[in-house]
């Protein structure tokens, strides 16, 4: 039996008829069967969901209900045939305009969003949404046309951009409109005004990360950074967060992304690599002129060091992940930044089977959305789709099933007060909720780097109170 998608939510809405939103986006871990077989219009561009035999055997085996409260059908008498509304109410559809990049080099990005929006739409909701994609083309001015567009055909609420400054834009043209929108960007700026992020904001990973590190022990914290403005935003970030809980900031190496040369040079200097080595050639001038045991006895250990002491930080923080962090990991240790002894931290998923494979990346604790939740969502993304899901395809599913669970009211329910709820929503990448500023907050766990793969070490949340970091 197909269970009820929204009988479960991460927190009770009580108090009103839309905060009994019993809504988890989490849904379908043993799905077994595919999305309802849709069209898009080549008249109107809107993608129609078309019945399929199981979806109704589904359905009649107590599939998806109304999220209102269940009453008793009220007695009506017969209308007169004279008085018969052949138009239905305003509300009998639901329009949500969907900005992606479909054509173009960013096309297999926006299919890969949209395939998950509509899944999202074929496991929560009823056959009242409608989705109206329209292609952004990647750019800025396709953004604002494609919004306008969507609007122009009657959206109620609005899926996308993706890219920051595309976002920033739909945002100033939506302003009129007063429609609500959730873009894919984590920038700040994009944020406001009925505008929600719901992209993972690089400062709540960070304070995660931190704030674990020194509730195991860690109190001196460095960082090596790309020289970038993403780079400089982290920096900035970084150290408040470190001087806030307590910690000590002691140095920061910079170096310039895929140029090889700045990079280990960045790696030497923050590893006091040079002045370090001259320490041990000089300690060793001193020990082999004295030809007492003792003296002699310091001397050979000193034989397969390359330099003297230790770097004074206990945790590095990088930003890389892919082929640049394996390219980057390994430095340290090679130039004295023993990874044994000091703790790699990152903010990036670093899942991947090739990362577990690097010697330096041992032990390196990140942080990141909880695995449990995001596994099945990809297991199920690829066994309908029968490839992998790009990274952001989680967000979008994540909106898509926000959508689709306050699109089927009656109205629809897409409302400030509705999407901010502080107590917020479980979706495929575990617990979130929307700030009344547009920002998004996600619980973050934290995983550790191991031969075998990562292991949560550090469950996230299951509520937003403040965060335990053990």
């Amino acid at each position: 039996m197909r269970k009820n998608p929204l009988n479960k939510i991460i927190q009770s809405f009580r108090p009103a008829v839309f905060m009994a939103l019993s809504l988890t986006l989490l849904l379908f871990g043993c799905m077994t069967y595919a999305p309802r077989v849709s069209q898009i219009s080549t008249s109107t561009g809107e993608i129609v969901f078309k019945e399929t035999k199981s979806r109704s055997t589904i359905l009649k085996k107590g599939g998806p209900k109304s999220i209102l409260p269940v009453e008793k059908p009220p007695i009506t008498k017969r209308i007169p045939e004279e008085k018969i509304m052949l138009v239905p109410p305003a509300y009998s559809k639901t329009f949500v305009g969907v900005l992606l990049p479909l054509t173009g080099k960013f096309a297999p990005l926006g299919r890969s969003l949209l395939d998950a929006i509509q899944l999202a739409l074929f496991e929560v909701a009823e056959e009242n949404v409608v989705l109206l994609p329209r292609d952004t083309k990647g750019t800025v001015e396709g953004a604002v046309s494609a919004a306008q567009s969507a609007i122009d055909a009657g959206a109620q609420f609005l899926i996308g951009p993706v890219f920051s400054s595309a976002a920033r834009a739909v945002a100033d043209l939506k302003k009129e409109s007063g429609l609500i929108s959730i873009a894919f960007t984590n920038d700040r700026i994009a944020a406001g005004q009925s505008a929600y992020i719901i992209g993972l904001i690089p400062r709540q990973r960070i304070k995660r990360i931190v704030g674990f590190a020194m509730s195991r022990g860690v109190e001196r914290f460095a960082a090596l950074l790309p020289s970038s403005p993403y780079g400089d935003l982290i920096l900035e970030y970084y150290k408040e967060i470190v001087i806030q809980s307590g910690g000590v900031f002691t140095r920061v190496g910079r170096y310039l992304p895929g140029q090889q040369k700045s990079i280990v040079q960045s790696v030497k200097r923050l590893g006091n690599y040079d002045e370090r080595k001259i320490a041990l050639e000089n300690r060793r001038k001193v020990l082999e002129s004295q030809i007492d045991a003792i003296s002699q006895r310091q001397l050979r250990r000193l034989e397969d060091l390359e330099t003297l002491g230790d770097v004074d930080f206990e945790a590095v923080l990088l930003v890389e992940d892919g082929q640049a962090l394996t390219a980057l990991a390994p430095l340290l240790p090679y130039y004295e930044i023993d990874t044994r002894k000091v703790r790699i931290l990152g903010i990036s998923d670093w899942g991947a089977r090739a990362l577990h494979r690097e010697p330096a990346l041992q032990g390196a604790w990140y942080a990141a959305p909880s695995r449990s939740p995001l596994i099945k969502f990809y297991s199920r993304y690829r066994k309908i789709y029968g490839r992998p899901p790009h990274p952001l395809a989680s967000l979008a599913y994540d909106a898509g099933a926000l959508a689709s669970v306050l699109g089927v009211q009656k109205p629809p329910a897409f409302s400030e007060k509705v999407l901010t709820n502080p107590r917020g929503f479980s979706g495929s990448i575990g617990l979130f909720r929307f700030r009344k500023n547009g920002l998004v907050e996600h619980n973050f766990s934290v995983l550790e780097v191991r031969p075998d793969g990562p292991v949560e070490i550090s469950r996230s949340a299951k509520s937003f109170v403040k965060v335990r970091n053990n």
